[in-house]
């Protein structure tokens, strides 16, 4: 039973820059063992509601209260505050890779987090580690424990960030964030842990997400903020069964689950609010990319294709097993599965990012493996890619105009006029005003990033996408504004595109063929409506169960049998439980 005296309380917190004050009266209290969320869109203040309460924005002034038990943490000193941090109250961020240091092994790190708050010898700390590890779902414990972050998938990264704040037994766990660009799956086990944290440490949770899905299964009580305010709060099942706020209303709306009209633009809660059910008018039509697959001619051929790694101690890693696919000009193929699927790995073997150990790639009749030197430059001209995370793929010192300008100064293209104006040009067609042009990249939110990332890899007029999980750290609202600006480029500009993800959703909405990856090797493939309508494989059905459901009796439903599954199964990454609850989407 939750105790009913409040461990964390927050009282009309403000948090002011100067004469910008954007986060304003936000209250709310959490108990013992209890789970809340935070939800919103970038930009409602979430996240500095969520440094502020441990005291990490730097040159912000706070009012109001913040209160941990009996003491009041905005009058701590720094030193005193040192200890609650990590301690007492524990933050997991969203990008695992910036929280991480990349020249210390894991294990360091993990070690040294645990002895800086116990006083327990190197050995212990080390079997400790060995322990959360294997707590969180890492396989091989001991052996990872020598590895370094950037040898770590995103959701295994995640994982260790897991570790790091369960290693301390906070009283409050803060997670910011904690599942964004982690495949279902990941997802799933990753709200298992903060569930068990809340169950048997009665550790209070603040969940701060834009996943409406998430935060149905996870939450008791929900707070919505927009634009610095909480609009609207309550619990879960009222808020999510009975919205009262326009605006929580338009984000439910704005849900992309499997229901979703691939024929019509995606709607942003802004669309919601402002439209309401009126349709939108179509963003590249995607009939069109289906009659592409049908006649167009095959631009990028892969066969057989295989990749093996070896490790710090000599074990080989298949990562990727005889994938074969084509993509035809003008199409979408999109590559759906789990985090350490081997995704990735294809998509730099397609771009001749990396070697291949057997099979062949073919663009447009070349073989990129096979070339060298200027021949290979110029092919990749007509190839790019656009990652996951545009904060960490843009240079922070650059402004937006140089960043896109660096591929025509790299392969020496146009004078310096002319290549003003093809920045110009571009930006227009990624919907970026001017006034960006000489902005830095610290200065603008993560859609807006994102759109410089696609402004950069379209400069080069290239016929090819790779699109590595580029959506997958954007909250709902921006996400539909960049894939409907990815449709709509394809419509114009013709382009072809391989649509790499974990979200189920996301890939139907985008393509015409969809290819299953699991452990390395394509287990389904076929033409979307066929693949969604009746998935052959048991991997498949497992996915698309493993979605979340932004209905909180359906998605506690849907967890409660994808646990019970996951035991069936071993509780084995890549064994999916097939569960049907939710499959349809929210209702």
């Amino acid at each position: 039973m939750t105790d009913l005296t409040p461990v964390l309380q927050v009282q009309d917190l403000t948090v002011s820059y100067g004469d910008v004050m954007p986060v304003q009266g936000i209250t709310f209290a959490v108990r013992p063992g209890e789970r809340i969320g935070l939800v919103g869109e970038s930009g409602s203040g979430k996240s500095l509601t969520a440094l502020s309460i441990m005291r990490l924005n730097d040159g912000a002034t706070l009012g109001g209260s913040i209160r941990l038990r009996d003491r009041e943490l905005l009058t701590l000193s720094p030193r005193e505050m040192t200890r609650v941090r990590g301690g007492e109250i524990a933050m997991v961020y969203q990008d695992p890779m910036s929280s991480l240091n990349p020249v210390r092994t894991i294990g360091h790190q993990l070690v040294e987090a645990i002895r800086l708050h116990d006083r327990v010898s190197a050995a212990a700390a080390r079997a400790r580690a060995v322990e959360l590890l294997t707590e969180v779902g890492v396989p091989l414990p001991e052996e990872r424990l020598g590895q370094y972050p950037h040898e770590f998938s995103g959701g295994m990264r995640q994982r260790v960030m897991i570790a790091m704040a369960m290693s301390s037994r906070p009283a409050v766990l803060i997670a910011d964030e904690p599942t964004t660009a982690l495949d279902v799956t990941t997802q799933s086990r990753i709200i298992d842990l903060l569930d068990r944290l809340a169950e048997d440490h009665g550790t209070a949770v603040v969940l701060i997400t834009h996943d409406l899905g998430v935060a149905a299964g996870f939450c008791e009580r929900i707070h919505v903020m927009r634009h610095g305010r909480v609009v609207e709060e309550g619990p879960v099942d009222r808020i999510y069964a009975a919205p009262e706020h326009p605006y929580t209303q338009a984000l439910l709306g704005a849900v992309v689950d499997l229901t979703v009209d691939v024929q019509q633009p995606i709607r942003t809660a802004a669309e919601v609010l402002e439209r309401g059910t009126e349709p939108l008018a179509e963003a590249g039509s995607i009939s069109a990319v289906d009659r592409a697959r049908e006649s167009g001619d095959v631009l990028v051929d892969v066969q057989g294709v295989s990749k093996v790694f070896t490790l710090g101690s000599g074990r080989r890693v298949t990562a990727v097993d005889d994938v074969s696919f084509r993509i035809r000009r003008g199409e979408t193929v999109g590559l759906v599965g789990e985090s350490g699927s081997g995704k990735s790995t294809v998509s730099k073997a397609v771009l001749a990012l990396g070697g291949i150990d057997g099979g062949t790639v073919v663009f447009d009749g070349q073989r990129p493996h096979d070339l060298r030197g200027e021949e290979l430059r110029r092919l990749r001209k007509r190839m790019q890619m656009v990652f996951q995370d545009p904060f960490s793929a843009l240079n922070r010192r650059q402004t937006v105009a140089q960043i896109i300008e660096a591929p025509l100064r790299a392969h020496g293209i146009g004078t310096r006029a002319s290549r003003a104006e093809k920045v110009r040009e571009t930006m227009h067609r990624v919907r970026l005003d001017e006034e960006f042009a000489h902005r830095l990249p610290r200065s603008m939110s993560g859609g807006q990033c994102q759109r410089v990332s696609i402004a950069r890899s379209l400069v080069l007029e290239p016929e090819f996408l790779v699109l590595d999980e580029s959506v997958s750290a954007l909250d709902v609202s921006i996400q539909a504004q960049v894939l409907n600006l990815l449709r709509e480029l394809q419509a114009e500009l013709g382009l072809t595109y391989l649509f790499i993800s974990h979200d189920l959703a996301v890939i139907r909405y985008m393509s015409s063929t969809v290819a299953v990856m699991q452990q390395g090797r394509i287990v389904e493939i076929g033409a979307r409506d066929a693949l969604f309508a009746n998935p052959q494989h048991e991997y498949t059905r497992g996915l698309m169960a493993a979605i979340p459901v932004a209905d909180p009796v359906l998605e506690r439903r849907r967890r409660a049998e994808a646990a019970a599954l996951w035991q069936t199964h071993g509780g084995q990454t890549g064994a999916v439980p097939a569960t049907t609850a939710g499959r349809g989407g929210r209702r």
